[in-house]
This record gives structure tokens, C-alpha cells and sequence, in this order.
């Protein structure tokens, strides 16, 4: 473990989103945002603040100097922020807390004169110190020191698979069981979030904002034009972008432009395994049951795996014919779109680059089944928990400092994706993208099934048989059961 002096909790909470862009890498090679949950989704329970015990909700008296909550005096205590990642996220925010804003240096004074002022102000109001600590293999350091009964921080910023396993060791205060009245994460949540849904309590809280990397389709608009198909920005903005529409460009696209017998122009490209979750997820797919059990045959996934079946066995997936179809190859497979020679693609906007030709993005197409209208699919993203065995602090003192240095935009919420919203603007074509990477960025389906380690890489060869047509839908979901069953049952202990 590795302390850091610079008191710096605050600014790690709003810069992990900008600097730590590849630190949660899944099995697909898709890299999750480690700084931004997407919003509570419908199927999860919305988070209320606790009773007073006799049937009335506590109501707190607003705070007379600024924030949230009635400054009260911590006796100058420590609050201990702990996190994995090191390098960028924590050391911009040391810098940052050693030293006031300059407006001739700062990328953006106006916000960073909000959040030093505001650190100042926290600090001030409830006698509190704040620290930031890294932590190696925080896991197992963690599980360590709460079953000592002192645990290595008092809130620590966890990626999401951490978090479930966490969950499964009885490692966490449920953050729906605190009682603190006006709280912004359980009430409002107009600066933060609970999140980390496990059989009926939040787990965690995040920082409100925008999630910069969310899955989304690219489409090649000079090939669209090329062929004469529908733009689906259009069909988006019509309400028509429907997985029908998205096949009959695909099937259009696809074909020999040189009359040499070879496929050389495809309807989709991207890597297969992030192709199939995220057309499941946008046909309100299951992944896993209520009980934590296998759950590919359920009819909406099975729906979805029968029209991805027909996309890979009708050859509308761009892989070299001459080569051959290499399933695992990520590199050639998720960069596969920079040829220009396929008519929609897996984009992301961390690996867009600068394309050649004209393109858009817009959301997945949803499927006949989506009723939630999501449009991808994904496992919870890092967010902060409390452990037991605090010694220090209560629970419900520590969610208090927090959403006080979350609440540094004051009357201006909207700061909060300010800077994701610019660096997405650096990179989209034109501010109507952008718009749309907002709107998908609150579809996202968060899941059990796609936070367990390895639980959902088995698409990758779904995908494989879907190509070489060895197996049926129901075949390869029932070929792999047994196997992802073992896999759920581990992790969960049973």
C-alpha cells in the first residue's frame, strides 16, 4: 500500500472519469469507464431516505453556510479515501490540492475554482481532514483488514466486479441501510448516485455524469450513401432504428465490389463479442436469473442470439476472406472499421481515431423485446462503497462528507459533464453525435451477469459457431450451460 500526503479525496471523485479511461478492462478488451456508473435503470428499485423509526421520513434543516447538510464538527478527524489506481488520477489530484487554481494555467478555472473552493469549504465548516490513499491489491487488503475489524479506508473507490465480490464477503455497508436525512444520494441525487443493486439494497454511490465510453454504432456514412440505404440517423430521429431496419442496410452493404468472387464490403464490423452483448442487452436480454443462475435461455436472449445466428451466418460481419475469421483477433477485429468497407461498426469513443470517411454515431438499434429501451449492455462500473469496521467514522458520517465535495457545482449541475461533454465534442463530427452519446449513455442495461469475472466472454464463441454454423442457438446455449453455471456457482459459494 502506497499513502499519498496531498489531500486530495475530492478531486480524484471528479477526475477519475477523465483521466482513468482504460484502468477496467473486461474480457471483451472494451474498456468501462472507471469513473461513471450510467443512471439507475428501470428494473432496479428506487433508493428512498430512511425513516426517523416512526414512520416519517427525516427531513434535515437546510445547511446555513453552502452544500447539503448542517455543518456539524468532525474534532478535525481524517476521512480516508482508498482506490487501486494510481498515477494520473491521483497525482492531477494532489497537485491540484497543493496548490490554488491559477487562471493563466488552469484547463478550466472557472470548475476547478468551484471544487478548491468548495474542498476549502468542507473542510472548514465540519473540522474534517480529507486524505487519498492508493492501495495494492486492495481486495485482498481489503477482506484483511475488515475481518481484523479496522478496514484500510473509510470509502474506497472499487471497480465493479470488486464490488460484487465484496458483496458476496460481507465486506460492505449497504448504502440504502444509512440514515441520513437530506441525503442528495438517496433523495435527490443531484450531484451522486447509489448504485450496485444486490437483491433489493445499493451497495455503493457514484459521482453524477456522463459516461465519456459508452457503446455505440458507427455508421459509414459515404458507404450508406454509396448504396443508396437508409441513414439511420434518420431512422434514429424518426424513432424507426430497429434491429430490421439495421439488417436490411447490412444485408445491402454487404457484397463483391470488384467481381472477383471475394466479399469485399460488409454490413457490420467490430469485435463479435461485444456485437452480441450489446444487441442482447438492447432486447431487454437476461444474462443471469433472480437467483444468480444461467439464464441465456431466456426467450428475449434467445430472440437476440437468433438474429445475431442470422448475421454471422449470412456473412454480414466484416473479416478477411482470403485469411480467413479470426473470433479472438481484437486488434484486427475492433479496428476492422478503419478500412471504410462496412456500412455500420462498434464504436466507442476512446477508439474512434480519425476515421477517413464521413461518419455518425448513433445508438444500437433496439430489438422486438426492448422494453426499457436500452442499447447496450455492461457490468457495474467503479463507484465508491464503505466497508465494516470503520473505527473512525459512522456510516452515515462518511456519506455526509462525500456529498458535500460532490456537491461543488452548487446551483450548476450541469458542470458536472462539462468536461466529458468537451472531450466528446474533440472527437464526434458534430454537436447532434454528441447530443446522441448523451441520450445512449442513460440506456445502459448494468448487470450481474456482466460483472461477474468471465461470466459473459462466452459470446466470443457463440459468435464462432454462429459463423461456422456448427451449432443452433439452443444448441450452444445448452453446450456451454454446465460451464457457466459452475462459473456462477463459484463465485457466489454455493
Amino acid at each position: 500500500m502506497k499513502r499519498h500526503s496531498a489531500k486530495a479525496l475530492v478531486l480524484l471523485l471528479v477526475s477519475i472519469m477523465l483521466f482513468i479511461t482504460a484502468c477496467n478492462r473486461n474480457g471483451d478488451d472494451e474498456v468501462v469507464d472507471a469513473g461513471a456508473d450510467a443512471p439507475i435503470t428501470a428494473d432496479a428499485p428506487t433508493p428512498t431516505a430512511p425513516d426517523a423509526g416512526d414512520g416519517t421520513t427525516t427531513v434535515e434543516e437546510t445547511a446555513t453556510l453552502g452544500g447539503i447538510h448542517q455543518p456539524r464538527d468532525m474534532g478535525g478527524r481524517t476521512l480516508i479515501g482508498g482506490s487501486p489506481w494510481g498515477g494520473s488520477a491521483i497525482n492531477a489530484a494532489n497537485a491540484f490540492w497543493d496548490e490554488e487554481p491559477d487562471p493563466a494555467t488552469a484547463a478550466n478555472y472557472h470548475t476547478e475554482r468551484l471544487i478548491w473552493d468548495n474542498g476549502v469549504r468542507v473542510r472548514e465548516e465540519f473540522n474534517v481532514n480529507i486524505e487519498s490513499i492508493q492501495i495494492d491489491y486492495i481486495l485482498e487488503n481489503l477482506t484483511i483488514s475488515v475481518l481484523a475489524g479496522d478496514a484500510i479506508a473509510d470509502s474506497l473507490l472499487l471497480p465493479g466486479g470488486y464490488i460484487l465480490s465484496s458483496i458476496i464477503g460481507d465486506l460492505l455497508v449497504p448504502i440504502s441501510s444509512i440514515n441520513l436525512p437530506a441525503s442528495d444520494v438517496l433523495g435527490s441525487r443531484i450531484y451522486g448516485s447509489a448504485g450496485s443493486e444486490f437483491q433489493g439494497q445499493y451497495f455503493s454511490f457514484h459521482y453524477n455524469g456522463i459516461n465519456n465510453h459508452i457503446p455505440l454504432m458507427g455508421v459509414n456514412l459515404d458507404l450508406i450513401r454509396s448504396i443508396g440505404a437508409p441513414n439511420p440517423v434518420d431512422l434514429f430521429n424518426a424513432g424507426q432504428w430497429t434491429w430490421s431496419a439495421a439488417l436490411d442496410i447490412m444485408r445491402m452493404a454487404t457484397r463483391d465490389t470488384t467481381g472477383d468472387g471475394i466479399m469485399d464490403q460488409f454490413g457490420i464490423a467490430g469485435q463479435p463479442a461485444d456485437i452480441l452483448r450489446h444487441f442482447v442487452a438492447a432486447n431487454d436480454g437476461h444474462l443471469v436469473d433472480d437467483n444468480m443462475n444461467f439464464a441465456f435461455d431466456h426467450p428475449h436472449t434467445i430472440e437476440a442470439l437468433e438474429f445475431l445466428e442470422i448475421i454471422f451466418r449470412e456473412g454480414l460481419w466484416d473479416y478477411c476472406r482470403e485469411t480467413g475469421a479470426d473470433i479472438g483477433d481484437w486488434g484486427r477485429n475492433f479496428f476492422a472499421f478503419q478500412n471504410g468497407d462496412a456500412a455500420l461498426f462498434h464504436a466507442i469513443l476512446w477508439g474512434i481515431g480519425d476515421p477517413s470517411f464521413d461518419f455518425a454515431i448513433v445508438p444500437y438499434p433496439i430489438g422486438p423485446s426492448n422494453n426499457h429501451g436500452y442499447t447496450w449492455g455492461g457490468g457495474w462500473g467503479a463507484s465508491w462503497i464503505i466497508p465494516h469496521s470503520t473505527t473512525n467514522w459512522q456510516p452515515e458520517e462518511i456519506l455526509m462528507i462525500l456529498e458535500e465535495l460532490f456537491s461543488w457545482p452548487g446551483d450548476e449541475p450541469g458542470l458536472i459533464v462539462e468536461g466529458q461533454i468537451n472531450h466528446a465534442r474533440t472527437l464526434w463530427p458534430t454537436e447532434e453525435d454528441v447530443q446522441r452519446q448523451i441520450i445512449a449513455s442513460h440506456s445502459g442495461r448494468l448487470c450481474i451477469g456482466g460483472t461477474v469475472p468471465e461470466y459473459y466472454w462466452i459470446f466470443g464463441n457463440f459468435a464462432g459457431h454462429f459463423l461456422e454454423q456448427s451449432m443452433t442457438v439452443l444448441q450452444v446455449i445448452e453446450t456451454y450451460r454446465p460451464d457457466q453455471q459452475a462459473l456462477l456457482d463459484s463465485f457466489f459459494n454455493r
